[in-house]
C-alpha cells in the first residue's frame, strides 16, 4: 500500500489549505482525491468568470464596448478551462485508478505537485480577476481595465494547458506493453 511520500508533504499541506477533505492520493482514496482536486479548480475558475461577467454586464451597459469585449473573450477561456476540467478523464480509463499497475511514489510526487501548481494558477486567475473588478468599479481608465481582464484570460489559459498535461501524467501509469520473445 502506498502512503502519500514525504518529499510533497508541504504541497499535500497547501493543498489542505483549501480543500479540507484532502489527503492526497492514498490507495482507496483516489478517486475522491481526483474528484476534490477537480471541483476545487472548477469552483475557482466560476468564480474567476463571475468577476469577469460582472465587469462585462456592467460595461456593456455603460457603453464601454472595449471593455465588453475583453471580458466576453475571458469568460469564453474561462469557460473552456471549466469545460476541460468538467470532461476530463476521472481515471477510469487507466490503471492508476483501476489497479492494472500500481502507481510509484514518483507517479503520486509528480500528481500531487501538479494538482498544487493547477490550484495556484487557478486561484491567481480568481485573483486577478477580482482586481479587475474592483479596478473597473473604482474608475480606472479602460485601457488599464483591459490589460487586467487580459492577464485573467491569459492566466486562464495558461491553467488550461497545464491542467490538459495532467493526462500526460497519468497516462504514465498505463501498463506498458509485453513485448513477445520469439
Amino acid at each position: 500500500m502506498l502512503g502519500t511520500p514525504l518529499d510533497v508533504l508541504p504541497y499535500v499541506r497547501g493543498i489542505q489549505m483549501v480543500l479540507s477533505g484532502y489527503s492526497g492520493y492514498t490507495k482507496g482514496k483516489r478517486r475522491d482525491a481526483d474528484k476534490l482536486i477537480r471541483e476545487e479548480i472548477e469552483r475557482a475558475a466560476r468564480r474567476a468568470r463571475s468577476h469577469i461577467s460582472n465587469i462585462h454586464d456592467a460595461a456593456f451597459k455603460d457603453g464601454a464596448i472595449p471593455v465588453s469585449r475583453a471580458a466576453k473573450a475571458a469568460c469564453s477561456e474561462i469557460d473552456a478551462l471549466i469545460e476541460d476540467v468538467d470532461k476530463a478523464s476521472t481515471g477510469m480509463d487507466h490503471a492508476f485508478f483501476s489497479g492494472s499497475r500500481s502507481a510509484s511514489n514518483s507517479d503520486l510526487k509528480k500528481l500531487i505537485k501538479h494538482d498544487h501548481d493547477v490550484i495556484e494558477m487557478v486561484t491567481k486567475s480568481v485573483n486577478i480577476a477580482n482586481s479587475a473588478e474592483h479596478a473597473f468599479n473604482t474608475g480606472l481608465t479602460p485601457d488599464e481595465v483591459i490589460q487586467l481582464i487580459r492577464q485573467c484570460q491569459q492566466m486562464s489559459t495558461s491553467c488550461r494547458g497545464f491542467f490538459g498535461s495532467r493526462s500526460t501524467i497519468l497516462g504514465g501509469l498505463r501498463q506498458k506493453k509485453k513485448v513477445k520473445k520469439e
